[in-house]
């Protein structure tokens, strides 16, 4: 079954600074990284999705539909099972974004978190323009804690007021991201908007 969102919560653009690189927590290229961008290329042009499996590092693979149990919100489709590693679908078309989009594709429970705080998550991170993984969490095995002061300004206005066991899709755009100058052997290219799907397992 596929639904798809008819409302979602788009976050006004805010000029921020990048307060600090999600690598600096975890979030860093894999070997591998440029051939699946090549790969995500050729996949893209043989079907109307790129689909990802956010278990592994792997280039994506091209379908006609977007993922089984996906909620699709504008050109993005997520599966919605929070606690396992999620399956995104991304239309060929999509690309850059101006501003912030953060839409909870599955809601938790309990007190939402704060800005600033810190928080443990699962998440998985996606190029929009290469349609390619470049990190992710479920892939190496292990949930990571951080405070959102140190991330980029994505997280750290797309992220408080999630809650606990929800999952949240963040559409990033570039200038809240890495800009021109993303981290040296991330796969990710200058000035590429960049797609989140976290799940919040704690926030203190």
């Amino acid at each position: 079954m596929i639904t798809r969102r008819t409302r979602s919560r788009r976050i006004a653009l805010v000029a921020l600074p990048i307060a600090g690189a999600l690598a600096l927590t975890g979030c860093g290229g894999s070997e591998g990284t440029d051939s699946g961008s090549t790969a995500a290329s050729s996949a893209v042009a043989t079907g109307d999705w790129a689909v990802t499996d956010c278990a592994a590092v792997a280039p994506p693979v091209a379908a006609t539909a977007p993922p089984a149990d996906s909620v699709v919100e504008g050109e993005v489709a997520v599966t919605s099972a929070a606690g396992v590693a999620p399956i995104v679908g991304i239309e060929s078309a999509a690309g850059s974004v101006s501003q912030l989009v953060a839409v909870d594709i599955a809601e938790g429970a309990g007190d939402p978190v704060q800005a600033g705080a810190e928080v443990t998550v699962e998440y998985c991170g996606i190029g929009m323009t290469s349609k390619s993984i470049f990190d992710s969490s479920w892939a190496r095995g292990s949930s990571i804690t951080f405070p959102l002061a140190g991330v980029i300004a994505g997280w750290q206005e797309g992220l408080p007021g999630m809650k606990p066991g929800g999952r949240r899709l963040l559409i990033i755009p570039a200038n809240m991201a890495y800009g021109d100058n993303p981290p040296a052997g991330s796969g990710i290219a200058a000035g590429e908007s960049l797609l989140f799907v976290v799940d919040l397992i704690s926030s203190p």
